[in-house]
């Protein structure tokens, strides 16, 4: 097997059409209600939700060490590690938050109306963020048709919770 390092990784996806990645970003989100409804299912089977946040927090970061291990993905500059913003260790603080919202709110909301919010909330984060640039990303300005498509979201937000 070839070892694939992180540009090596990023000229692929870089010559991959972008149909290809769309429909695998779209898998991507289509795996967040199986989580979450697997999250809400072992907080009801343990009593406790926070517990099976950390359980399936410690079972994904045991998948991403044997990755890491495997040296596929080139080897990591742990120099890096003095570097990085310190706001980008927040990220597992906010992962948590989802990882323990998601499983507390599947049941008492539904699959359908937790992750309606959560993909309208991530929606209208990213495009502020990608409006002005936050957290070093590149800008992407807001657009006639970005609004357009907010306004859709919170359309269908509002119209999800009609039948609560």
């Amino acid at each position: 097997m070839v070892s694939l390092s992180w540009s090596r990784l990023r000229g692929m996806a870089a010559r991959c059409p972008v149909e290809l990645l769309l429909a695998l970003a779209l898998g991507s989100g289509a795996l967040l209600p199986i989580q979450a409804n697997m999250n809400a299912q072992l907080g009801r089977s343990l009593g406790s939700v926070p517990l099976a946040a950390a359980l399936s927090y410690l079972t994904g970061a045991a998948v991403l060490w044997l990755l890491l291990l495997s040296g596929r993905f080139g080897r990591p500059d742990w120099s890096g590690l003095g570097r990085a913003p310190r706001w980008s260790w927040l990220g597992g603080v906010l992962g948590s938050w989802y990882i323990i919202s998601s499983a507390y709110f599947v049941p008492v909301l539904g699959t359908t109306m937790t992750l309606g919010l959560v993909v309208g909330g991530q929606a209208i984060v990213g495009v502020v963020t990608d409006h002005y640039g936050w957290l070093d990303v590149p800008r992407h300005r807001l657009t006639p048709y970005r609004r357009v498509a907010l306004g859709l979201l919170v359309v269908s937000l509002f119209l999800l919770m009609q039948g609560r």
